[in-house]
């Protein structure tokens, strides 16, 4: 399978070399928007696949060094995407602070500043109005055309910068004991490439600059944290939404130190700083443009330019209080607090989104990634610079952009609604673990399943097989190597409660009897969960014995299932809390679909994760009739969680189904 993963790998990676390609041909020229349109189905196709085939068997510094690679490539490739004309006044108005001049003094337009006026001033945008960008990013953009008067010079800064958020991404990955292939989702996201190494806007260096104080506020460095939070408001105003969290996290006593960054470049432009305000007034204000929830309520509203403002800054404020009062941890506070922001924006352009992103890079959600989707449809605004028409988005692309992320988001935030407004747990530090395989008649599978399982280091606290009642050897094999054996009736659910039961172990790993787990298992379950009291579970992860296209498909799928969903099979191997499990109702005794139950539970009360892997399964079920059995698993699904809704239980009935028993 790891040569079948590989092939998915390379294939995915030449899609977006592909799409990468494509903006150096001749077709960029003739038809910029509809390049730009396909280009980008084929990077989303690719980064997805690349993230869900990335190959086994890797170290994590190899890991490390083939995603910077592989960043860096991509990055280059895609520089050959036009530069936004933002880049114009990054120039521009970096050439005249090198010549000694204030771009706050006056309009771009002014006669003032007519001996500086070049081609790259012809094609500026808003000339006239004032710059809304704060000091030090002004110094930025005087520093970086120093180096070359060309958009050129501000790409392989941004690509640099991005280059670093990739790096310090996979940094807090390790921190977390999370896969760091996870960083994909950022390093390979189409938004990505097209914003910073295509389009060169600067809110890199905001992300960076915020990634690196949320870092430091995890870490209790509290100095660094308000320092580099100073650094970010300084580089995009809107990073001070961060403050009234950083006052409540991050020690206040050390918030004196935001003034650093803000004021030593700030003194440089004293004079004519006061006129920023005007700027950021005539750029933001009252003006509407995207924004998912001003939009709808501009709607209700008739159009009234000030009262949906009001409503959007009043939601925001009651939305900060709420994530500051739940989240203890201040990177998941930060994710959410910008995650609203940008939900709650009147202006939304697509690299906004971004400032998203990385953090879905820690917690991943399926809504997030179907925005990174539905986002290319921005770049329909192509058409009408095509037609040398005035720049405008079509209505119809901003309703499909946000209304399928707005679905998913919904259900996504289902489980808030169920725990309440009440503050996450801290499930503390687990130190015992025990390993519960449900069996029946598997005596030609057992030995291996607890030699594995025997072999884990460190080794579990408790082995526990659960018997339904086979009538071949199984029990007696496994009271021969030491395991606990209890005896229940058969139905999966039913057994593994029974060893539930039984456990006194603070976590739990269910291993289904023609599966084998590595050694490493142990000790990633108990690091992720002792790195991140929040977390009540999830899944290892698991690969097939055996090889084929089907096979990695199916993989792939339920990589995807658990990592964005949370939704883990028991052949991947799912882990627990018991505490958790316990607040949550117990272990579900079903029949069948104990472990769809379980995952539910689970998400129930707190947060779930994918492993990068450790568990191996017989593909014994899947050699024959494959697609039927697919169709099969998705319809008892479906009919389970449909008669869940409606508070009725068919395990009995489904199990019958499922094994084809009367």
């Amino acid at each position: 399978m790891t040569h079948i993963r590989m092939v998915g790998f390379a294939g995915s990676l030449v899609l977006v070399v592909f799409a990468a390609i494509l903006h150096w041909t001749p077709w960029a020229v003739a038809d910029r928007a509809s390049l730009t349109i396909v280009s980008y189905c084929f990077l989303f196709t690719g980064f997805m696949g690349a993230w869900l085939s990335f190959p086994d068997g890797f170290s994590i510094n190899r890991k490390i060094v083939v995603i910077m690679l592989i960043s860096l490539g991509a990055r280059m490739l895609m520089a050959g995407v036009p530069e936004s004309d933002d880049v114009y006044r990054y120039l521009w108005e970096g050439k005249i602070v090198r010549a000694g001049e204030s771009p706050y003094q006056f309009v771009a337009d002014h006669a003032h500043y007519a001996v500086y006026r070049d081609a790259y001033w012809e094609k500026m945008n808003h000339r006239d109005k004032l710059t809304a960008y704060p000091p030090l990013a002004e110094l930025v953009f005087a520093a970086v055309s120093s180096l070359a008067y060309s958009p050129w010079a501000f790409k392989l800064v941004f690509i640099i910068a991005d280059l670093c958020v990739v790096a310090l991404l996979m940094l807090m990955l390790r921190q977390y004991a999370l896969d760091v292939r996870n960083v994909l989702i950022y390093a390979l996201n189409p938004l990505t490439l097209y914003a910073f190494a295509g389009e060169a806007h600067f809110d890199v260096l905001m992300i960076l600059a915020i990634l690196l104080s949320v870092f430091c506020a995890d870490r209790r460095i509290y100095a660094g944290a308000w320092l580099c939070l100073g650094i970010a408001i300084q580089i995009k105003v809107i990073a001070i939404v961060l403050i009234p969290l950083f006052l409540w996290h991050c020690n206040w006593r050390y918030s004196w130190l935001l003034l650093v960054p803000l004021l030593l470049p700030s003194l440089y432009f004293l004079g004519t700083l006061h006129n920023m305000l005007q700027g950021l007034w005539e750029f933001g204000g009252m003006n509407a443009f995207n924004g998912p929830v001003h939009s709808v309520i501009n709607v209700a509203l008739q159009g009234q330019a000030v009262w949906p403002v009001f409503i959007v800054a009043a939601l925001f404020g009651l939305v900060m209080i709420c994530i500051i009062r739940m989240s203890k941890n201040p990177v998941k506070a930060a994710y959410l607090l910008i995650s609203a922001l940008v939900l709650l924006s009147p202006v939304v352009h697509y690299w906004y989104i971004l400032w998203v992103i990385p953090f879905v890079v820690l917690y991943p959600a399926l809504s997030w990634l179907v925005l990174s989707l539905t986002s290319g449809l921005y770049f329909v605004s192509l058409y009408s610079v095509q037609q040398e028409a005035e720049w405008h988005l079509p209505e119809w692309a901003m309703w499909w952009m946000w209304l399928p992320f707005l679905l998913v988001l919904v259900y996504e935030l289902r489980f808030i609604a169920v725990r309440g407004l009440q503050p996450e747990t801290d499930w503390g530090i687990p130190k015992t673990l025990a390993v519960i395989v449900p069996a029946l008649n598997e005596q030609d599978r057992i030995k291996d399943c607890l030699e594995a399982v025997y072999s884990l280091n460190p080794p579990a606290d408790e082995v526990i097989v659960c018997d339904g009642g086979s009538i071949d050897q199984t029990p007696a094999l496994a009271r021969q190597m030491g395991a606990c054996v209890v005896n229940s009736q058969p139905g999966r659910g039913t057994q593994i409660l029974a060893g539930v039961g039984r456990s006194h172990s603070d976590v739990v790993l269910v291993l289904h009897a023609d599966s084998v787990c590595e050694e490493q298992v142990s000790q990633r379950i108990l690091n992720v969960l002792q790195r991140n009291p929040d977390l009540v579970g999830g899944a290892v992860g698991q690969r097939f014995v055996g090889s084929g296209i089907y096979l990695l498909v199916i993989e792939m799928l339920n990589d995807a299932r658990a990592r964005l969903g949370g939704a883990s099979f028991g052949d991947q191997g799912q882990f627990f809390r018991t505490a958790a499990i316990y607040r949550a109702g117990g272990f579900p005794g079903y029949p069948l679909m104990e472990d769809v139950e379980l995952s539910l539970r689970m998400m129930r009360v707190g947060r779930t994760v994918l492993l990068d892997g450790g568990i191996h399964n017989s593909a014994r079920q899947w050699q024959q009739g494959s697609l039927k059995r697919i169709w099969l698993i998705v319809k008892l699904v479906a009919v389970f969680r449909w008669n869940r809704l409606l508070k009725r239980d068919v395990t009995q009935k489904l199990y019958t189904i499922y094994y084809n028993r009367k």
